[in-house]
């Protein structure tokens, strides 16, 4: 691909192919992030044939955590001061809630934290839904060939 020049079709056709690979189900929150943290248009500069892959790769791994490409992976818009005011929050409540049983003589209601986007869901969960479906697509082949052949 070297001695193709950058506007070649397949020369574009292999970048625009690396550049999915690269983002996934994120383009979009890729490019606003890029954009945004380098003042510039990456991704077009990587298209013309001006950056390589691994330039942008390092432009991708370079961005910051909270930024709309990786609040995008997470499936949630958190950023890290979100993240940190809750906990903050639940810390008070929990050593509001230590001192006032402690001073008084009959309990106080246990604290009530703030919600977050993942309460209710767990990686366990998600990790046993998946092997689940896993398990059941693997017994409907199964019985769809046992069901054929009898």
């Amino acid at each position: 691909m070297a001695d193709l020049p950058a506007d070649h079709p397949v020369a574009v056709q292999v970048r625009t192919e690396v550049m999915l690979q690269l983002f996934g189900d994120f383009q979009e929150a890729a490019d606003a992030a890029l954009q945004a943290t380098y003042r510039s248009d990456p991704i077009a500069r990587f298209l013309r044939g001006r950056i390589s892959a691994r330039q942008l790769r390092v432009l991708v791994e370079g961005l910051p955590p909270d930024s709309a490409f990786h609040r995008a992976a997470r499936e949630n818009d958190w950023a890290d001061g979100d993240w940190i005011n809750r906990d903050t929050n639940s810390v008070l409540r929990v050593l509001l809630y230590t001192v006032e049983s402690a001073l008084s003589e009959r309990r106080p209601p246990k604290p009530e934290f703030l919600p977050s986007p993942i309460d209710g869901r767990t990686v366990q969960d998600d990790v046993e839904a998946e092997y689940l479906a896993q398990q059941r697509a693997e017994m409907d082949d199964v019985a769809a060939g046992w069901f054929a052949n009898n």
